[in-house]
């Protein structure tokens, strides 16, 4: 039967510190996740449960859109299957990290906890109803200091699976730097800036040296086919790194390390706040970047708010890249909606 739904809604789970959810894609700034389990203990995740929410859902959404799910951007019309099964897991259920960004709330919203997922995962994976056509993904929380981290990887490499993995990039991970080797992992790491003094205004550690040299371990020796694999993000922040030197000596160390894959997204609590009024100056920047990127053979892509603002921009796209006149531009369009800009705790 054709219905309007999405893969993640079908056969996803996010499991958060607490709770599991369908996803933790964030939607028209901000209606929340789809609701799964709200309860799970320690190591036992109840799959039927699960399964059984699931059906609920796709019944649901054969009739009518699930309202949290409204207006996100995956929601597609297709031919979906009934056969209950899970093939994507994004990993979402601690809250340590290494570094401390400005923009995160994730260790304050979060308790501090030590759950452990691995005997479940293996009970799925030993029930049958784990299929390996999705993507795995570890957020968190920092996924390479998680006590489960490297057998979970382990798991799902054996199992054939994607994995996407968000890091800090301050530890080096063999378990990342193996997986990226066979072509089974990708890495995404956001430092945000090249500069040291702008990194640790971000980040609140003094560790850019280290994470940039982490990059190009991760890099160094990738076959052709897999250099993609190494993804490096740039968090574009209003009244931080929001400018075109930042950003060139970004896309210049990414062209000199010969990263093939360059990730833009926009600070989640400006583009939530000001979703019907993003500053111009924000689109050039993207579209500064995207250029460079296609002028030196690099993949772009964008994340949520990026994505979000991008599908739903007033504002032309920029043709024009002489810098001279973008930066008096861009400052033209910074000072005419500075009072927008988030302001950040130190």
């Amino acid at each position: 039967m054709k219905y309007k739904s999405c893969h993640l809604i079908e056969h996803g789970i996010s499991i958060d510190v607490d709770s599991i959810k369908a996803c933790c894609l964030s939607r028209e700034f901000n209606k929340g996740q789809l609701p799964i389990i709200n309860k799970y203990e320690n190591n036992k995740i109840n799959w039927e449960e699960i399964f059984e929410v699931k059906r609920r859902h796709r019944k649901h959404q054969k009739v009518m859109n699930l309202a949290l799910c409204e207006g996100c951007y995956n929601i597609r019309e297709d031919n979906w299957d009934d056969e209950d099964y899970i093939s994507f897991i994004n990993f979402d259920h601690w809250s340590q990290c290494n570094s401390n960004c400005i923009y995160c709330g994730v260790q304050e919203n979060k308790p501090k906890t030590k759950n452990n997922t691995l005997k479940a995962i293996k009970e799925l994976i030993k029930s049958g109803k784990f299929k390996n056509n999705g993507e795995i993904t570890f957020q968190g929380g920092e996924p390479t200091i998680l006590k489960e981290f490297e057998d979970l990887v382990k798991i799902f490499i054996k199992e054939g699976s994607k994995i996407r993995i968000h890091s800090s990039g301050i530890l080096f991970s063999r378990a990342i730097r193996n997986g990226l080797k066979q072509g089974k992992i990708t890495v995404v790491i956001s430092p945000d800036s090249i500069n040291r003094e702008t990194y640790k205004k971000v980040k609140r550690v003094d560790k850019s040296n280290k994470v940039w040299d982490n990059i190009k371990h991760y890099r160094k020796g990738l076959k052709d086919d897999y250099a993609n694999l190494v993804k490096v993000k740039y968090i574009i922040i209003p009244g931080i790194n929001d400018n075109l030197d930042e950003i060139n000596q970004f896309m210049e160390t990414l062209k000199k390390l010969d990263i093939r894959s360059v990730i833009v997204d926009i600070e989640y609590t400006y583009a939530n706040v000001n979703a019907n009024r993003i500053s111009p100056h924000i689109y050039i920047l993207m579209d500064y970047i995207e250029n460079f990127a296609k002028q030196n053979k690099m993949s772009y892509d964008l994340y949520d708010s990026a994505l979000y603002i991008d599908r739903n921009r007033k504002f032309e796209k920029t043709t024009n890249f002489d810098l001279e006149n973008l930066n008096i531009t861009i400052e033209k369009y910074k000072q005419e909606n500075i009072q927008y800009n988030i302001k950040y705790k130190n």
